[in-house]
């Protein structure tokens, strides 16, 4: 039985252990930017090539195009859209004072996509965070999860970032403010295919390098097996602080496993499809969820950031197509 000290004692060092971004800003970013740099290079297609112009002359340079679509991708994790709480203790976008500084950003929950099960409360094909059916490492003292819920029991989702935020992310399925975000634990956030498509479809309509690149995030995100497996624990924030320093110097994104992997995404099929695809392939590597090994890490990095490049040059492609023959941004 967990007593009241060790209760405390473990959710300082769970909130201050981890903050559940999925791959890391910086690794976000590179992603997108040499996804980019891989549109123009002598393994790609046409197509690629003239997707890559599209994006390059709207920026007037490839650094410039990519500093801006990586920025954006990269900005995702810093959205203050979303509060939970509740009219007796108030609302709060994340804890912000004391042991709970660091506790994950709640905008995060929208970052998830559950392989594991078939369909959720809203009528998704895959659903998103949801505390119960979060992948468990086992051991309660590392259970982030856990701690998360205990410090957020009974909290609700704000009213008016329902009506907002997640009204932007239903996507046309079902949400009912009380029965999915009254109570942490049980509720059930929209998955994050639901996010990119929002966000891609704010491109069609208003176009800009930086509603693309808000949509950029989530092609990391399907492919981190944390996001995949919903679980903010399970050395979640480990692996992907691992990832980020190591990134270039073990060379993750080898344009040769990048080119590899590409000419498996169709950028004729919906967005939501070309991320369930990357995530059924996350899902299939849950190693780094239990074996923090340098050699397993590096093994399964070196499947995974080429497969998020990969789906970031056919979600890239895709938006370039959808304005084909209509002129610039």
């Amino acid at each position: 039985m967990k007593t009241l000290s060790t209760l405390v004692l473990g959710l300082g060092l769970a909130l201050t252990a981890t903050q559940a971004s999925a791959w890391s800003q910086p690794t976000h970013k590179n992603i997108v930017k040499d996804a980019l740099a891989f549109m123009n290079s002598a393994q790609a297609t046409a197509e690629m090539r003239r997707a890559y112009q599209f994006y390059v002359g709207a920026a007037g340079s490839e650094a410039r195009a990519g500093e801006i679509l990586g920025q954006a991708a990269y900005d995702v994790d810093d959205f203050k859209d979303t509060r939970l709480g509740g009219w007796w203790v108030g609302y709060e976008h994340a804890p912000v004072y004391g042991a709970a500084a660091s506790i994950v950003n709640y905008t995060s929950y929208w970052h998830f996509i559950n392989m594991g099960r078939q369909g959720d409360a809203h009528g998704n094909a895959h659903g998103g965070y949801d505390y119960r059916y979060r992948k468990v490492d086992g051991s309660w003292s590392g259970d982030v999860d856990w701690y998360a819920m205990v410090y957020l029991y009974n909290r609700e989702l704000k009213k008016s970032d329902f009506d907002t935020t997640e009204a932007h992310y239903r996507q046309g399925s079902y949400s009912n403010w009380q029965e999915h975000y009254g109570d942490f634990q049980t509720a059930a956030f929209q998955p994050i295919d639901n996010l990119a498509k929002y966000w891609f479809d704010q491109f069609k309509t208003a176009p800009s390098l930086q509603t693309i690149g808000y949509a950029l995030h989530a092609t990391g995100d399907v492919a981190q097996p944390h996001h995949a497996w919903v679980t903010s624990g399970n050395g979640h924030s480990g692996w992907e602080g691992w990832v980020d320093d190591h990134y270039f110097k073990e060379g993750l994104n080898n344009s040769t496993a990048v080119a590899s992997r590409v000419g498996n995404y169709d950028p004729q099929k919906p967005i939501r499809e070309l991320l369930r695809q990357t995530a059924r392939v996350a899902y299939q590597r849950p190693e780094p969820l239990y074996d923090t090994s340098y050699s397993t890490r590096l093994r399964v990095a070196r499947e995974l950031i080429p497969e998020s490049i990969a789906l970031t040059v056919a979600v890239l492609t895709k938006g370039a197509n959808s304005f084909h023959g209509q002129g610039g941004l």
